[in-house]
């Protein structure tokens, strides 16, 4: 295995691990289940055969957006997987809340925005990843423009990991929650569409939403092998569009032809790619590693 990709199973959340081929690692958002902390999960089973980064296990953690399910589990990762590099958008915090949550609803928002303003030196010697990693975005005010009231969503960083294997390259896109408005806003860059063309597996904005729905970037991309879905097992309202064959081409998985995959269907998904750049989807209901805490 030269890479490894793994969409945790967070219920109604994001949460997802890179282990590039020279052995750096990338966590995109930091959501985790009520039984189920990705970081617990990294700790025990995906650090064996990691390089550390200036002393630090994590390489790096990108944080699409700062809504509680994209950052659930903040505290474990300050406390037990803190990043050597973090990357995420500015906002002006108190934009981010809104008037009539309470104020206790935002413990996980108050420790993220207080502990990433210790990230603020620039990065003197990059890492060596061994996968080509590109980020995009729309800037708060951007976003504003596109639509204030959806305007986090419209401000998630789009990540784009690429691997060029010996006979094949694998693309992967990561969409946070950006959703329709924002897409048409990126694809005005010239940038943003050489990127994703060519994108084999395309995890879907916001939850696979038809808010966060895009027929213009999936054409953009040329069709995705997979699209990938982090749902929670209740949500009814994944857009049944990214399971058709105008906007997936498929590929067999347990003897049928699958054009998506979901958590909340096929719990957590790993794809591992060869130096080749040959791939291999497994799906597994990983075993709760949190105590079900409750509160009289």
């Amino acid at each position: 295995m030269a890479m490894r990709v793994i969409v945790f199973d967070v219920q109604h959340g994001f949460c997802a691990f890179v282990k590039s081929p020279t052995g750096h690692t990338l966590l995109i958002d930091c959501g985790r289940g009520e039984l189920f902390s990705p970081v617990e999960y990294i700790l025990a089973h995906e650090l064996k055969d990691t390089v550390s980064y200036d002393g630090f296990p994590l390489t790096q953690l990108i944080v699409s957006h700062p809504h509680d399910d994209h950052i659930e589990d903040i505290h474990r990762v300050t406390t037990k997987l803190q990043p050597a590099i973090l990357y995420r958008q500015r906002y002006d915090w108190d934009e981010v809340k809104q008037p009539d949550v309470a104020t206790d609803e935002y413990e996980n928002l108050d420790h993220y925005a207080q502990w990433q303003r210790t990230y603020n030196a620039p990065v003197v010697n990059p890492p060596d990843w061994g996968i080509d990693i590109q980020t995009f975005r729309l800037t708060p005010d951007e976003a504003k423009e596109v639509d204030e009231a959806k305007f986090i969503n419209n401000s998630s960083i789009v990540v784009v990991v690429t691997f060029k294997g010996t006979r094949f390259s694998e693309k992967f896109v990561f969409g946070g929650d950006v959703e329709e408005g924002a897409w048409t806003a990126l694809l005005e860059r010239q940038s943003f569409k050489d990127a994703v063309a060519g994108a084999d597996f395309f995890v879907d904005p916001h939850h696979g939403h038809s808010s966060g729905f895009s027929a213009a970037v999936l054409d953009a991309m040329g069709r995705p092998i997979l699209n990938i879905i982090s749902a929670h097992s209740r949500d009814e309202s994944v857009d049944s569009r990214y399971s058709k064959e105008e906007y997936a081409l498929g590929t067999t998985f347990n003897g049928e032809k699958r054009r998506m995959l979901s958590t909340r269907k096929d719990g957590s998904i790993f794809i591992d790619v060869t130096e080749e750049g040959k791939f291999l989807i497994r799906t597994f209901h990983l075993i709760p590693n949190l105590e079900l805490t409750t509160v009289y």
